[in-house]
C-alpha cells in the first residue's frame, strides 16, 4: 500500500488498515523513527496519567460534559461545606 505526504506533513492511513487495527477518530498514536523508517502504534492501552513536571496530567480524552462533571462536582463539595457550619 501507498499514500502520499501532503504539504503540511500529514498521512491518510488507508481505510482497510484503520478497519483491520480497530483505529478511530482520536485513537493517539505512538510514532517513532528508526533509522529510516517511521513507525506507528496505536496506544489503546496506554496509561492515561501522566506525570509532567512532578505534576499527574491526565492525556486522554474525557467523556461526556466537562462543564457538567465540574458543575455537579462544585455543589456537592458546597453542600458538604454547608453542611459542616454550625447555627
Amino acid at each position: 500500500m501507498e499514500t502520499t505526504l501532503d504539504r503540511f506533513g500529514r498521512v491518510v492511513i488507508p481505510k482497510k488498515v484503520r478497519e483491520d487495527l480497530g483505529l478511530e477518530p482520536g485513537v493517539v498514536l505512538k510514532i517513532k523513527q528508526e533509522n529510516e523508517k517511521i513507525l506507528m502504534e496505536p496506544m489503546h492501552n496506554e496509561p492515561r496519567i501522566v506525570v509532567k513536571k512532578g505534576v499527574l496530567v491526565f492525556t486522554g480524552n474525557a467523556t461526556g460534559s466537562i462543564e457538567d462533571a465540574v458543575r455537579t462536582l462544585r455543589k456537592k463539595r458546597i453542600s458538604k461545606v454547608g453542611s459542616n457550619i454550625k447555627k
